[in-house]
């Protein structure tokens, strides 16, 4: 056979077989979570039939490390470590209102670096919206910037999955690499690039009180009540007056760096 008809044809068929992997996952996320692991093994069983690929093994590495990690982290949630950390959080936004174009981001992207997941960041999101709106900051300028920055912070934390399958399977494939070597790229690329995506933020936009839909809806004294949260709750994650020691202790255990909690843990 002619090499670069032989080249062609194999290519087809890398490009075919990467359809169907995209095609199973695309109709499996339209039926649900459940559907999405029936219908990738249609999408796996047509390639091992049809296309004769054979099956790798599974990732046991990999996985016990990543039920490790997820367990960390429910021991921190259960214990109330979680909540402290990002009341934390909150005290610190609440001090330098002025900052948190800047702030709200880095805030973030620690928590998730900290806890392994970027789902804290449903929590604080009420309250920077909060913050900004009582200085007469556009709420999108720091919130945009504070969601990615929640996600981007999963690639520099060492308890994260993502970073732990990416180094297990780049040691698996020769590449001798370790998570301190990772986050030592990761940490500071992402901390550029968050610092740059929130100076473009920091003026995105009129400014509230030059803002004239927003003035329009603020005319109404039922929308300002509401908008200003006048006649609802304010946000808040304050929940310890005084933290319990495993609300302080568990936030460190993830990483072992200290046996003792920390000095504003009370008993």
């Amino acid at each position: 056979m002619c090499p670069i008809l032989g080249f062609y044809t194999m290519s087809w068929i890398m490009i075919l077989q990467l359809l169907i992997v995209l095609g199973a996952l695309w109709v499996g996320s339209r039926y649900g979570s459940l559907a999405l692991g029936a219908i990738s093994g249609i999408g796996l069983a047509i390639l091992v039939f049809g296309f004769g690929m054979k099956p790798g093994t599974p990732p046991t590495d990999v996985i016990y490390i990543i039920i490790a990690a997820v367990t960390c982290a429910g021991i921190m949630q259960a214990s109330g470590g979680m909540d402290w950390l990002i009341q934390l959080a909150e005290k610190m936004l609440r001090k330098h209102p002025d900052r948190i174009t800047f702030l709200a981001p880095l805030t973030t992207f620690f928590l998730t670096v900290l806890v392994g997941t970027g789902h804290v960041v449903y929590t604080l999101m009420p309250i920077i919206c909060d913050i900004a709106l009582k200085k007469g900051i556009r709420p999108e300028r720091p919130c945009g910037v504070a969601s990615i920055a929640s996600q981007v912070g999963i690639t520099c934390s060492p308890i994260a999955a993502a970073v732990v399958a990416f180094v297990s399977i780049s040691n698996a494939n020769g590449f001798d690499i370790t998570i301190p070597q990772v986050l030592m790229i990761t940490i500071p690329a992402c901390l550029c690039g968050l610092m740059a995506a929130a100076a473009a933020s920091y003026k995105r936009g009129l400014d509230l009180d030059k803002d004239p839909v927003f003035q329009a809806k603020i005319a109404d004294p039922e929308q300002r009540a509401y908008i200003y949260m006048v006649t609802r709750p304010r946000p808040s994650t304050v929940r310890f007056r005084n933290p319990p020691r495993t609300a302080c202790s568990s936030s460190w255990a993830p990483y072992s760096w200290s046996s003792s909690s920390p000095s504003s843990c009370r008993n």
